[in-house]
């Protein structure tokens, strides 16, 4: 597993890279759709694209957030166990939150494949593309739960 380990730093810089040009987006279309109210323009679908940009950052940075060990974890219980528990610990939720991370991905999925004829209004942006975001970022981090299972399995085994 430790060939893997350079595709998940490149992915992950990826995903940052994607995921601050989504925030710069939408700060950008959230501005101009108040210049566009303010003026009388009338500019439509700016909000429904902002908020596509909105569900692409989350799930973007959610795997990276993963691989770096940056992601929101209550530690209270883990850090009173004995040394020697705590990879079992750490393999138990990590299975656990892959068992969501893909229950989340399938569902996902299925969401593309049962609105792949449809668009949002306004704009016509493709409804299976608010469902991509979640099939990449949540791809991600499913690849990098396996991994961890897989270094956890191995520090539990020394």
């Amino acid at each position: 597993m430790e060939r893997l380990h350079p595709f998940l730093e490149r992915s992950s810089r990826l995903l940052y890279a994607a995921s601050a040009v989504c925030l710069l987006a939408i700060v950008v279309l959230l501005m101009a759709r108040i210049l566009s109210r303010n003026l009388g323009l009338g500019v439509g679908g700016v909000q429904i694209l902002a908020q596509l940009l909105e569900i692409w950052l989350t799930f973007l940075v959610v795997g990276s957030l993963a691989y770096a060990h940056d992601h929101i974890e209550i530690e209270y219980l883990s850090d009173r166990l004995p040394e020697r528990w705590r990879p079992i610990h750490e393999l138990a939720v990590t299975l656990v939150s892959l068992f969501a991370a893909v229950l989340i991905l399938a569902g996902s999925l299925l969401a593309m494949s049962s609105f792949r004829n449809s668009t949002a209004p306004t704009i016509d942006i493709p409804i299976p593309l608010y469902y991509l975001a979640p099939v990449v970022g949540l791809g991600f981090l499913v690849v990098v739960y396996l991994d961890r299972i897989h270094e956890n399995v191995a520090e539990v085994l020394r």
